[in-house]
């Protein structure tokens, strides 16, 4: 499926090719020691080529990776409540190193279980304090949001760059 999200980017030509930004392994190493996760698979992927910006095809809403408003210290502390809500609801089985990296309407929380081998996409809906699987994997989550916000708008004027490690 990432062969399709790319070759998604490459047929509308919807980024700015030369903002478009990720982590380099030493860089994804740190970001897993400072949240306590695994990076592999289609996010390792994903991180690596445009972890940091994404050329302005999706922007910082819903990915909350762009989020130029939110700092090192905001990823962490905002990583760190979403676990704590798992388990004040006593979602157990969603623990295994949940990463959220998708925030949509500020109440849909998409994340990943990146200590399971799993490349499956969760929903956590703040409102139900319910957690449930999309069934979907984690490019095929980008796929439908690329779908839905090119019917939105073209390349965005501002391309927003985040960061998970640099302070």
């Amino acid at each position: 499926m990432k062969n399709i999200f790319f070759d998604f980017l490459a047929e509308h030509n919807l980024t700015n090719k030369s903002l478009i930004k990720g982590y380099n392994y030493a860089e994804i190493k740190q970001i897993e020691r400072l949240y306590d996760i695994e990076i592999k698979g289609d996010f390792k992927f994903f991180l690596e080529r445009i972890g940091r910006c994404d050329g302005g095809l999706l922007g910082d809403d819903p990915l909350i990776l762009y989020r130029e408003a939110w700092n090192v210290r905001t990823h962490f502390l905002f990583q760190m409540a979403f676990f704590n809500d798992l388990q004040e609801i006593g979602a157990w089985d969603f623990l295994n190193k949940p990463f959220v990296f998708s925030l949509e309407e500020e109440t849909y929380y998409y994340f990943l279980q990146t200590g399971s081998s799993s490349e499956e996409v969760y929903l956590y809906n703040e409102n139900e304090e319910k957690v449930s699987s999309t069934g979907i994997k984690f490019f095929d989550y980008l796929v439908d949001l690329s779908k839905k916000y090119e019917l939105k708008s073209n390349i965005r004027k501002k391309v927003p760059q985040g960061e998970l490690i640099i302070i």
